[in-house]
């Protein structure tokens, strides 16, 4: 009799905890009503995504309150990026913000969601297809114009009239890839006192970089001369690699780097001299504004694409931007 009490009382304990979790999910399930925007991500290699992300939760909490965001990372693999806009798709997601891998194959993801009736934004970058329902981010031609222009000008303070330039690309067919790399090439054509050098690809990795400008500087360097003056990597993830690279060889201040994204390891390095400049990307006003246009999306809203302009910092400004970092990387802690 005393093992059926206890089986029992057991019993009764098991329906006191469960029946509490089956209310509160049923409330759950209720505010699963609330519209869902999916946000599907690249990946998180930089900080740089987990800035949009953090302010997109900021967004939500702050402001909208009444909106479930569900995110995902694809790991730079598009397809894998595809299956999750599938599932986002499958679960009913209201809109859906892509932040596309690759140019040409995240197309295909675009493709898919518009076929199925869904808002579809895209992020920082954008694909090859022409069903996006809009984009928000900046204009990737104008930071490598700005990467050129600044880089010029530096040469010229420092009275190198040909200067020889190198460049980093980012993973190969990615957005920001092709049109910075476009961008090189408009301004190298209006410049032919600048000779180009060498160019290869790092992906996202600063290692590679490492490893690339380590190679570069065997081959090209001649003594006391560097053999390249001018370096340009398409994210300061990688120009970190080609900053090690330069102060391991002794070549801080005769070889000009460049960068962008305003990461806080490369801001401190612009303020002690060592690199010229990056170019700031907000990725804050970025992912909360993609939040909006897709909220605004999902309730059949009309939206538009957005530009947010990219800006040169250098060492006259470095301050105001470590502390505009300063609190991006502060607003990305609470969520990561």
């Amino acid at each position: 009799m005393k093992t059926i009490a206890r089986k029992m009382m057991i019993i009764l304990i098991v329906i006191c905890v469960i029946m509490p979790t089956v209310l509160f999910a049923g409330g759950k399930k209720e505010q699963s009503n609330l519209p869902l925007i999916y946000v599907v991500m690249q990946g998180s290699q930089s900080m740089f995504p987990r800035y949009q992300v953090a302010a997109m939760h900021q967004y939500m909490e702050t402001a909208h309150p009444a909106v479930s965001i569900r995110v995902v990372f694809a790991d730079d693999d598009a397809s894998n990026q595809l299956r999750q806009v599938e599932t986002a798709v499958a679960e009913g997601a209201a809109a859906i913000v892509l932040n596309p891998v690759d140019k040409v194959q995240s197309g295909v993801a675009v493709d898919f969601a518009h076929a199925a009736g869904i808002p579809i934004i895209t992020l920082s970058q954008s694909t090859n297809s022409q069903n996006e329902t809009a984009f928000v981010g900046s204009d990737d031609i104008e930071s490598g114009i700005l990467q050129m222009q600044r880089l010029l000008e530096a040469a010229k303070e420092k009275g190198i009239e040909k200067p020889r330039f190198a460049y980093i690309n980012a993973v190969l067919g990615h957005s920001a890839q092709v049109l910075r790399e476009q961008a090189y090439k408009q301004e190298l054509a209006k410049h032919p006192e600048v000779q180009l050098v060498v160019q290869n690809t790092a992906d996202w990795s600063g290692e590679k970089a490492l490893q690339l400008v380590e190679n570069w500087i065997q081959i090209y360097k001649k003594g006391d001369d560097p053999g390249i003056d001018m370096i340009a990597a398409h994210a300061d993830c990688i120009l970190v690699g080609a900053i090690t690279a330069v102060e391991n060889a002794g070549l801080v201040g005769k070889v000009l780097l460049s960068g962008i994204d305003a990461d806080m390891p490369v801001l401190e390095k612009i303020k002690a001299g060592v690199v010229d400049n990056t170019i700031w990307q907000d990725a804050v006003l970025q992912g909360e504004t993609a939040l909006k246009v897709a909220i605004e999306a999902a309730m059949g809203k009309k939206v538009e694409t957005i530009l947010i302009p990219f800006q040169t910092v250098t060492r006259a400004n470095v301050d105001e931007y470590i502390q505009k970092a300063n609190f991006r990387n502060e607003l990305a802690a609470k969520y990561f």
